[in-house]
């Protein structure tokens, strides 16, 4: 990549640096000028200092060239914040508020507003407690803001201006400044973050350059700077959009033999097919990762400058990736792709909805019309050449070709066996030419490395680190995975045959089975488009609102599912950015799901919705089916309206809150309560009441009066009769709603599969 490339890249992204480093004491100070001074020790590059000092219309300096970096950075933060005219920390006039926090991105999300405060500090990936919104406001201090100031600093004396240490950047920044707020104006929305504003700053600053030089346009001071109004009209940007079909089935699409083995691997894999389609496409249009606006297993939006040589390597990167996934799976996994060009005036605030949605709405035409015309006829025939396979099948995906004699398993599942016996404790990874490796892409493969191999120089290739924001790592993209586990050796065959005796309060065995969960949030392609279209008449309705609240729905599922998981036996064995796909024991499945209810309730404070199937199974089922299953309840559910959870069998839907609040925490608890109180009554009598309430009838009361008079039969031979009474009384008053009674029969099974034995 070129040094001015390099220059505006860093310049860009750091350019309100000043911003924090000010905030320390709270002095009425030029933040660009605090900024640059800051840096000075570590990047005395005058390119990349001059962005910072000059980023702002009252600094302008007639010493500086006409085609200095700064006026790229000038336009493409006003850009990036969605006006043309803004105060500065230290104009009079305006109230600025140095100790206010971060505001929720949900506040102006739907038709309610929000008042809602971020926790100052910086991004742990463990602590669930300091990363939930709050109501009440708590003063982002000066010593706040020294702290994450100090932190910076540290990682950047671990920084050298150059391209190999761009993405260890972006780590440092999004770990110190996810929850310091870009503004502090009193008189505007403080919901987006410092990190996401100059993330995205640069982002739309090297767009910028790659449309300037394609028209060969380095005057920037006319064209940025005098002509701005005009350039705000011009459709200088490329919105690019992916999407992976297969990966899914590409997962689950084995059986029994080898799947504990293999199964997370799979997961794994299939994420850093997307990753490094990202990853090369951004090499080859040389952009980085800051460009990258959203991005889930599979599927994501980037940024890029409007030109015809950006088209055309996308064009190419995409065929080119699709011959790759053709030879190496043949039709089951595809990438589409689409492109939106569009100008700075439909993404800035105030805009119309129409104008901001027509861009997304473009790009899934695009991809739509891919997918249906999957393969060209180049394609097509090469896929015939194969001709119809013959011979033995792959005993864990049913691949038919080269098989190990041996194991008989095709060469693709003996990597997958051997890439990790443990992949939740691989932390590095590394994409090269040794072949040894998982085929990744044209001429790459994926390996796992160590942290003292890199820092020793060993490791040739892309470096990946999963789950932490190292810096000073050269060519380092870090991944957020969702792979909690509370197994060692992902045999998920011990969740039904652990002996539930040990556990905490429990005195009874209950049903050896597990159950898998698949969680999906509804309508989040709308949320992203309408979401913030309700409030004020839409003029909230920008880019950098969009691009925060995509990371933030992105980390409950990537980056702090892991910590929500805590203390479950359970297995995070998929996490795509809106969806998960969780197996574990039956009774911790269920807790799980009420648990991620409740955070995720708080996460978008009430505004968003997912719902969810649970399937119930023994160890010895295969996972394909397992998996099939689970999707078929998601679908029931999601069929059934929003919110819905479809529990082990498509006849029993619920409201998600309704089965956690009615079900789960009240009729299970007082049933099991009841039967604790009345050791007495044991499963025979549970049985009993099951077979009473199935038995109901609309149409007449006999069911009615058998279970009455059951009750009243045994109720004076209770061991605490006041309890059987308040017992009876529940469930009499209950039977006579259908749905109530669907709740209690609900219930009933749960506890008995808490009490029965296999």
């Amino acid at each position: 990549m070129e040094k001015r490339k390099v220059d505006l890249y860093y310049g860009s992204l750091f350019h309100d640096i000043g911003k924090a480093v000010q905030r320390t004491t709270g002095k009425r100070e030029k933040h660009q000028l605090i900024g640059a001074d800051f840096l000075k020790p570590y990047m005395n590059e005058k390119s990349i200092l001059n962005c910072l000092k000059y980023h702002h219309v009252n600094l302008r300096n007639d010493n500086i060239t006409d085609d200095d970096l700064s006026y790229i950075t000038y336009i493409a933060d006003n850009i990036a914040s969605g006006t043309d005219r803004r105060p500065n920390d230290e104009d009079p006039g305006f109230k600025w508020d140095a100790k206010a926090p971060l505001q929720d991105i949900f506040n102006r999300f739907g038709k309610q507003t929000g008042k809602r405060y971020l926790k100052p500090g910086e991004l742990r990936l463990d602590d669930v407690v300091s990363i939930t919104p709050i109501k009440d406001r708590l003063d982002y201090t000066h010593a706040d803001y020294s702290r994450g100031v100090e932190r910076f600093r540290e990682g950047l004396m671990a920084i050298k201006p150059t391209e190999d240490y761009m993405q260890s950047a972006l780590n440092l920044m999004e770990a110190t400044m996810s929850f310091m707020p870009s503004s502090t104006n009193m008189e505007e929305v403080a919901d987006i973050s410092l990190y996401d504003h100059m993330k995205l700053t640069a982002a739309f600053a090297m767009a910028i350059q790659q449309y300037l030089d394609f028209l060969g346009e380095h005057d920037y001071k006319q064209r940025l700077y005098k002509n701005a109004r005009k350039f705000y009209q011009e459709t200088a940007f490329l919105m690019m959009g992916f999407k992976f079909s297969g990966l899914e089935k590409f997962i689950y699409t084995i059986v029994s033999q080898g799947a504990h083995k293999q199964l997370r691997s799979r997961a794994f894999y299939a994420n850093m097919l997307s990753e490094w389609f990202i990853d090369t496409l951004l090499s080859d249009t040389e952009l980085t990762r800051a460009n990258v606006l959203f991005e889930a297993v599979g599927q994501g939006y980037i940024l890029l400058g409007n030109t015809p040589k950006n088209r055309r390597l996308i064009t190419e990167h995409c065929e080119e990736f699709n011959e790759f996934l053709q030879k190496q799976f043949g039709a089951s996994i595809h990438v589409s792709v689409g492109m939106s060009q569009f100008a700075s005036t439909q993404v800035e605030q105030g805009n119309t909805f129409d104008s901001y949605s027509k861009i997304f709405r473009d790009i899934d035409r695009e991809i739509t019309h891919s997918e249906l015309q999957q393969f060209d006829a180049h394609q097509i025939m090469a896929l015939n050449k194969r001709g119809k396979q013959t011979g033995r099948e792959c005993v864990v995906c049913h691949a038919v070709g080269t098989l190990n004699p041996e194991t008989n398993k095709c060469e693709l599942c003996e990597k997958l066996e051997g890439f990790s016996k443990n992949i939740q404790q691989d932390d590095f990874f590394v994409v090269n030419a040794d072949e040894d490796g998982l085929p990744i892409g044209p001429g790459a493969f994926l390996s796992v490395t160590d942290k003292e191999a890199i820092q020793k120089g060993e490791v040739s290739g892309k470096i990946y680190s999963k789950n932490q924001l190292n810096t000073g790592f050269k060519q380092q993209t870090y991944l957020w995975v969702g792979d909690y586990s509370d197994l060692e050796n992902n045999e998920f065959s011990k969740y039904a045959e652990r002996d539930w005796t040990k556990d905490e309060n429990a005195s009874v065995i209950g049903i050896k089975r597990l159950a898998a969960l698949r969680i999906d949030v509804d309508d989040l392609y709308a949320s992203f488009l309408a979401g913030f279209a309700d409030q004020g008449d839409g003029m909230y309705t920008t880019i950098s609102r969009y691009a925060a609240l995509s990371r933030r729905i992105t980390s409950f599922f990537n980056v702090h599912l892991n910590a929500f998981a805590k203390g479950c036996h359970a297995t995070v064995i998929y996490s795509g950015g809106d969806d998960a796909f969780i197996i574990g024991a039956w009774d911790d499945i269920l807790k799980l799901l009420a648990r991620l209810r409740g955070y995720f309730a708080d996460w978008t404070d009430q505004k968003m919705t997912f719902s969810a199937g649970i399937y119930m199974y023994q160890a010895t089922m295969p996972i394909n089916i397992v998996a099939r299953r689970t999707n078929q309840l998601l679908q029931e559910a999601k069929l059934a309206g929003k919110h819905r959870v479809a529990l082990f069998d498509s006849s029993i839907i619920f409201d998600v809150d309704e089965f956690i609040n009615d079900v789960y925490y009240d009729k299970l608890v007082k049933i099991r309560q009841f039967f604790t109180k009345q050791s007495n009554r044991g499963k025979s009598f549970a049985y009993k009441l099951l077979s009473l309430l199935r038995s109901r009838n609309e149409e007449d009361r006999i069911s009615f009066a058998r279970l009455a008079y059951f009750l009243s039969r045994l109720e004076d031979d209770a061991e605490d009769t006041e309890a059987f009474h308040q017992f009876k009384e529940s469930m009499l008053g209950w039977y006579d709603n259908a749905h109530e009674i669907k709740k209690v029969e609900t219930a009933l099974s749960l506890y008995i599969y808490e009490i029965r034995e296999d």
